[in-house]
């Protein structure tokens, strides 16, 4: 009888001793391949990898940034992690050479991850953040002029009038409630920066979040972070990065990605539908009416109207990261009343109201506090790179192997991840010095920032809006909106700590949440400014 068991239980023995054969070969190939191939086993490597998830989980477990700058001021700018699953390394840099290399000087031989593109695929359809290659020229081609600074000067009315309106309903809650109470800013955040991107991309007006349309979406985009922000949502993408067929399981946190695309199409199809039936309201120079007239022309630029309705769908979904930035900046100067009553000083005094030139020129410390806020809060605090061939990435800071050899390039192949944490290079006390200080000064003294060799070529010596052909578009409203906002927020309310104990953590994008919690949260206690 105990024979019958033996003979599969030999079998068994036999199949995992083959099994672990093959996966042992295939590593010691693997190695050999590198040695001979690549210079990636000579980038130093942090211990302490997880046996299941390498190194992947663990920065997602503590705050935004803080792993990698512990990685880098061990390792250098270069680390080398293990990923989860037993994959190939991934590289994660924050050397200005390589990032040159990839996002300037060959951006379409390092086009985003699949893990990245099939997030933007769900939210936002095919539209610009998703293309690559020639598409993405194409479609950049296209938009510029919708973004450009001579159109930018054209949407102030539309900001200041929302920055108004957002205004004015604040002051009658804060009145309403004795002049002194506590709200939830991303609310009020969200709500206005969509109001912003409705009139601007659409000729639409959101009622400051008071639609039905702006509630539902506001509600998909909530219990989607949510989602992402679970124990589960932070190791999803590690699970989708390893197998990514799970991209076409109904799983809730991708479907809700799913339904934010849905409810901004459906939306996008009733404006274009609009628009279409009455060609002579297409006047109007919003990204919707420019595109709708290239739709309908005979021109070479001519797009087809489901990649006219994804360009809506990114651009609408877009208000977040606004929206984002925006309460993580009132957060900090609530936090920092000498650096808020200096801000507020300088708008008060100022002797008008505010024009779009003066914004542009004539508020010192309003610039650099802007500058300042996108510098420590960029929305989406990493991204992700991968080679589609064989290349060198030149270094700036040169790696010394153990047997003495000094490498000024890295031999990369074709497939090698890259991770790039662009919190962390905006905030990096290598270059900046007090990198994880909100400290507005330094972009006003003359030496107050690091030399352009030791930092990227992105706007401001940051990273927040990427560099190079697949930098922001809209990058030139968001500061505009920044601006205005700010502004006007601060001329009419003192800002509070509640001193809730509110942690920052990564969810699609930077979010904030109770501590031990996992929903979005934000109080901050707003007072009326005395006359």
């Amino acid at each position: 009888m105990l024979q019958l068991f033996d003979q599969p239980l030999q079998a068994s023995a036999a199949f995992l001793a083959l099994l672990s054969t093959v996966i042992l070969c295939r590593r010691v190939l693997r190695v050999l391949l590198d040695y001979f191939t690549t210079d990636v086993c000579y980038v130093p490597k942090p211990t302490g990898a997880h046996w299941l998830w390498g190194h992947e989980l663990e920065p997602s477990q503590r705050r935004p940034g803080e792993v990698y700058a512990r990685w880098f001021d061990g390792h250098g700018s270069v680390v080398r992690i293990s990923s989860a699953f037993k994959h190939d390394d991934i590289l994660v840099v924050a050397d200005p050479g390589i990032l040159s290399h990839i996002f300037i000087k060959r951006p379409y031989a390092y086009p985003k991850s699949s893990l990245f593109r099939s997030m933007f695929l769900r939210l936002a359809g095919k539209g610009l953040i998703w293309a690559e290659g020639e598409d993405h020229k194409r479609m950049r081609s296209t938009l510029n002029g919708v973004f450009g600074p001579e159109r930018l000067k054209d949407m102030y009315e539309d900001v200041k009038a929302c920055s108004d309106r957002m205004t004015s309903a604040l002051v009658n809650y804060v009145t309403s409630h004795g002049g002194d109470t506590v709200v939830q800013i991303p609310e009020w955040s969200t709500n206005v920066t969509l109001d912003v991107i409705g009139r601007v991309g659409f000729g639409h007006d959101f009622g400051c979040g008071e639609t039905l349309e702006a509630k539902t979406l506001s509600k998909a985009w909530t219990e989607m972070v949510e989602l992402n922000m679970s124990k589960a949502g932070k190791k999803a993408p590690i699970v989708l990065r390893a197998f990514p067929i799970i991209n076409l399981l109904p799983i809730p946190a991708l479907r809700a990605q799913g339904a934010i695309n849905s409810i901004i199409r459906v939306l996008g199809e009733r404006l274009f539908v609009k628009e279409e039936q009455d060609p002579k309201s297409v006047t109007g120079k919003d990204l919707l009416s420019t595109l709708s007239k290239l739709c309908s022309s005979n021109h070479d630029t001519t797009i087809l109207k489901d990649e006219l309705l994804d360009h809506v769908r990114r651009h609408m979904a877009g208000h977040e990261t606004t929206a984002v930035t925006l309460s993580l900046m009132l957060l900090t100067l609530a936090r920092n009343p000498a650096i808020q009553t200096k801000l507020r000083k300088e708008l008060l005094e100022f002797p008008t109201e505010p024009t779009y030139d003066d914004f542009a020129t004539k508020l010192p410390y309003l610039d650099a506090v802007i500058k300042e806020g996108i510098r420590m809060f960029p929305a989406g605090p990493s991204t992700e790179r991968i080679a589609v061939e064989d290349d060198v990435v030149p270094l700036r800071q040169s790696i010394k192997t153990p047997g003495g050899k000094v490498l000024t390039s890295l031999r990369i192949r074709k497939g090698q991840i890259i991770l790039v944490p662009t919190i962390l290079i905006n905030r990096d006390n290598a270059v900046w010095g007090d990198g994880w200080t909100f400290r507005p000064e330094r972009w006003l003294e003359s030496d107050g920032l690091p030399p352009p060799s030791e930092t990227t070529q992105g706007w401001s010596q940051t990273l927040t809006f990427l560099q190079g052909p697949r930098m922001c578009i809209g990058h030139r409203l968001v500061i505009l909106e920044l601006k205005v906002l700010i502004s006007s927020l601060i001329k009419t309310f003192v800002l509070h700590d509640t001193d809730a104990a509110i942690e920052h953590t990564f969810s699609v994008t930077l979010q904030t949440k109770p501590v031990g919690e996992e929903h979005v949260s934000l109080p901050l206690r707003l007072s009326l400014v005395q006359q």
